[in-house]
């Protein structure tokens, strides 16, 4: 699915970026590359639906053990019940012998269901525990990945790039000063240096998946030629730096995603020239894969 996406993705810049458009085609462009972005952001949510699945185990867990206690009182008490009608077994009725009978029923039943709690209760505790690892894997993954980046960086930071671990993921995030002349999109020797270091890190883990982001401030573009806003623009910025990791082809182009976000993503506000000059970078994510994880949390949704 998130390669069909992807393509989908692709597949509209690439009209919007070769093509004299109508302004109602452009519209319809737009539309149709919001709602992939949403569709693409609510992927996201799935990575915050395994904490609350760990969650949702502990309370079964509790629950269970709870009602194996209750089960096993029970349990407990009907074979005392039962022990007591043994002694008394030579002056039963006929009657009474029914009694005895349904008791030794109910006592069967209940240590069927008891066993079935039981084995409930294991199934669950497994799953925790693959689940539990398997986000502890993930998390030791994203820390590593975070360090190599940080290292391979470590020349460049304070001068225009930061490098911060969020939401499961590792973000490398450029000033446009770093890469760009203003309303440009050739890539300036200082941001050539950075991508290099960037791209020593992604061909030694070949298990990270990448997306370039573009972001711009709220300032109408003024260039000419081609682009006409700064969707465009953001877009140009964000596909040339993916063109730059790939230059020796060692990284494999289905890992890396470029994607246009505009002036519509700011971290800070565009009321002053010092929040336009933090919104304007090119934002680079880092996430490792996360499919075993995933296949946990499936498994645990089949009927």
């Amino acid at each position: 699915m998130k390669r069909v996406f992807i393509f989908l993705v692709l597949i509209c810049f690439s009209e919007l970026l070769t093509s004299c458009v109508t302004s109602k085609k452009y519209n319809d462009l737009k539309f149709r590359y919001d709602r992939l972005t949403d569709s693409y952001d609510n992927l996201n949510v799935k990575s915050n639906e395994q904490t609350a699945k760990l969650a949702q185990y502990e309370k079964d867990i509790n629950d269970l053990n709870g009602e194996i206690k209750s089960l096993k009182d029970e349990n407990k008490s009907l074979k005392k019940q039962y022990e007591d009608s043994q002694t008394l077994q030579k002056s039963m009725t006929s009657a009474s012998q029914k009694e005895m009978q349904d008791l030794l029923k109910k006592i069967q039943q209940n240590e069927e269901s008891l066993q079935q709690k039981e084995d409930e209760l294991r199934e669950k505790n497994k799953k925790y525990v693959e689940l539990q690892e398997a986000m502890e894997k993930q998390a030791a993954a994203l820390n590593q990945l975070k360090k190599k980046v940080a290292d391979a960086l470590m020349g460049f930071e304070g001068k225009g790039l930061t490098v911060k671990q969020k939401n499961g993921k590792v973000y490398v995030s450029v000033d446009e000063k770093l890469l760009f002349k203003s309303g440009k999109w050739d890539i300036e020797k200082p941001g050539l240096q950075a991508l290099a270091e960037i791209r020593k890190v992604l061909e030694q883990n070949p298990d990270i998946n990448i997306m370039v982001e573009g972001h711009t401030d709220n300032v109408k573009y003024s260039g000419t030629g081609a682009l006409t806003d700064n969707w465009d623009l953001s877009v140009k910025r964000a596909t040339t730096v993916v063109r730059t990791l790939l230059i020796n082809k060692s990284i494999d182009p289905s890992r890396i995603t470029a994607a246009g976000r505009g002036e519509f993503v700011p971290i800070e506000p565009n009321d002053t020239n010092e929040g336009k000059q933090k919104n304007r970078r090119t934002e680079i994510i880092l996430t490792p894969k996360i499919s075993e994880l995933m296949d946990i949390i499936e498994s645990t949704q089949t009927p």
